[in-house]
């Protein structure tokens, strides 16, 4: 049976209610304690190295992508604010889970920066508002 990979074991840690980071020291630091059950404990252990590479790629991927501007986006701007969001989120763990619902976390630092930037920039087209509510 073949390892599992480290999304996987991240994903099933924070189901557990699990946040990973790096120890001061460098190694791996898990939280809150009171969640950890044996088997919880048995596969961080096994995962140990595996984890703290994926931990450190995370924070990696954080630092290393640019933040957006603070500027609000012009109609012709969404194409590439999408595409730089995209490109993050297909490469951050976090904001993969976090993309699957609120259940699963929130995004990253930069996701959400790359997020909000994409969700304020205003659409081509005309705006049409509805007052009157619909029928359901």
């Amino acid at each position: 049976m073949a390892a599992p990979c480290a999304s996987a074991i991240v994903d099933q840690l924070r189901g557990a209610g699990l946040n990973l980071s790096l120890a001061p020291a460098g190694g791996l630091a898990v939280a809150p304690s009171s969640h950890l059950t044996e088997d919880l404990r048995a596969l961080i252990r096994d995962s140990k190295a595996l984890l703290i590479d994926w931990v450190k790629s995370a924070n990696d991927a954080d630092s290393a992508a640019p933040e957006p501007s603070s500027n609000p986006a012009s109609p012709t701007d969404w194409h590439a604010l999408d595409a730089a969001y995209l490109a993050h989120h297909f490469n951050c763990p976090t904001c993969i889970a976090a993309g699957r619902g609120s259940r699963y976390g929130l995004r990253c630092g930069t996701g959400a920066a790359l997020w909000r930037a994409y969700s304020a920039a205003q659409l081509p087209g005309p705006q049409y508002f509805n007052s009157t509510p619909t029928k359901g």
